[in-house]
């Protein structure tokens, strides 16, 4: 939407500063659209490979050609400001701090550097996305990362309907099948979550491809078993729901809806818990796979290790966890706030605790739209899932964290009416 004088948008405003967050130049509008084409062709580029179906070189192509566009779009829209001095002292500590966690890998030969820059989850790019901080906070940006948003999760959609057979008629126990469901629900399909976070600017068709994205998901951790993934599926699901019957205007029918659905639901799992859809979940539920990897870690880390971690191609020993293992030493962890102390020990996570918190208390208790709360309730997620599952990676899920944290220490975009925010995003709703 472009904002001119006959926008009633600018109605809206009762001053000019809003303008701001309004107003982008041709130019940088497209440095923007580059920027997120590139993330696109790299993410998916990178999803199509951990399939192992598609000739890997061909995706890396792609991840090339994106991490070029990328970069090109991203360094020409950084801008060192900040409203806030304790998020720029923060901010210039943590990104010191990666840095040296970068240098004090080692290992930078060929093939070490070949799956720094082409892995998207534990490769080195994920060291650089609090640089998302330094972008403008303009709401085209937040638009155009909307649009991203759909897209993946369309893409997400077509994947899983591509790689059905791999995915659905797979042995339960086939580490790639599983592979696949978790690198595309996470590197793909989790961000719909913030749309139904923020349904109010939304049309309808958005809503539903968000809606049948986080779903899919769902369905696919129960079919395979992967309770970290449904966890982190269900909780923006709920919470979402929860935003809905606040805002809606008919809670007594929603309410009344809601618990007939819940009463379905319980009278399926007493009649069909043996089905076989939920039968491995089930097995599964209870079953401890991490105490023994979390003790490993915990006897292979050092006093220093733990300090300053052990740097970008950090390892621990845990043998007989990974059957292709050979050496016993492992350089990820499934506990995210483990992986990573593991790579820049507790001063990295101490710092990024620093950030993230107050940020998401002032984007949920602080703020005056429905935009930034939801940013606020994605850095309490992405906080709460670092247990069940891994979020620091360079994917979409954690840019956004980024992203969030920049939107809720900005007190004018907090400020920002919300009829401002529902006419730019939504302008003909639907």
């Amino acid at each position: 939407m472009q904002v001119g004088k006959n926008n009633p948008t600018l109605l809206l405003l009762g001053d000019a500063t809003y303008l701001k967050h309004l107003i982008l130049s041709r130019k940088d509008r497209l440095l923007l659209d580059l920027f997120w084409l590139g993330f696109l062709l790299y993410t998916i580029g990178y999803a199509v490979a951990q399939s192992t179906y598609v000739n890997y070189i061909i995706c890396q192509a792609f991840q090339s050609l994106g991490l070029a566009l990328f970069w090109v779009g991203l360094f020409t829209q950084l801008r060192f400001s900040f409203e806030n001095l304790y998020l720029r002292v923060l901010f210039i500590l943590y990104f010191i701090w990666l840095m040296l966690v970068i240098l004090r890998g080692g290992g930078f030969d060929y093939d070490s550097i070949k799956v720094m820059l082409f892995d998207a989850w534990f490769g080195i790019f994920l060291y650089f996305t609090p640089l998302l901080l330094l972008i403008p906070k303009n709401l085209f940006f937040y638009k155009r990362l909307f649009d991203v948003i759909l897209l993946l999760g369309l893409a997400f959609l077509g994947l899983s309907v591509l790689f059905a057979r791999e995915i659905i008629f797979a042995d339960r126990e086939d580490l790639i099948s599983r592979n696949i469901v978790e690198i595309f629900a996470r590197t793909l399909g989790m961000p719909a979550a913030f749309i139904l976070l923020t349904l109010a600017y939304h049309s309808n068709k958005r809503k539903i491809i968000a809606l049948v994205t986080v779903l899919t998901i769902i369905l696919l951790a129960i079919l395979k078993a992967r309770r970290g993934l449904l966890l982190i599926s269900t909780l923006p699901l709920l919470l979402a729901y929860a935003f809905y019957l606040y805002q809606s205007k008919a809670r007594v029918l929603v309410i009344v809806f809601s618990v007939l659905c819940c009463g379905a639901l319980v009278l399926y799992g007493s009649f069909f818990q043996e089905g076989a859809l939920f039968t491995y979940l089930k097995d599964r539920g209870l079953e401890d796979t991490r105490s023994n990897v979390e003790l490993c870690f915990y006897r292979d880390m050092s006093s220093t290790d733990w300090l300053i971690g052990k740097g970008l191609t950090g390892e621990y020993y845990c043998p007989g966890i990974d059957p292709d293992n050979r050496t016993g030493y492992r350089h990820v962890i499934e506990t995210d706030f483990l992986q990573i102390i593991l790579k820049g020990g507790l001063i990295s996570f101490g710092l990024l605790l620093l950030i993230t918190i107050p940020a998401a208390i002032l984007g949920i208790f602080y703020s005056k739209n429905l935009f930034a709360k939801a940013a606020g309730i994605w850095i309490l997620l992405a906080l709460i899932n670092m247990y069940p599952s891994t979020v620091n990676t360079f994917t979409l899920n954690y840019l956004m964290v980024w992203i969030a944290v920049g939107i809720c220490y900005s007190k004018a975009i907090r400020m920002l009416p919300e009829e401002v925010l529902t006419l730019y995003f939504n302008p003909s709703p639907s």
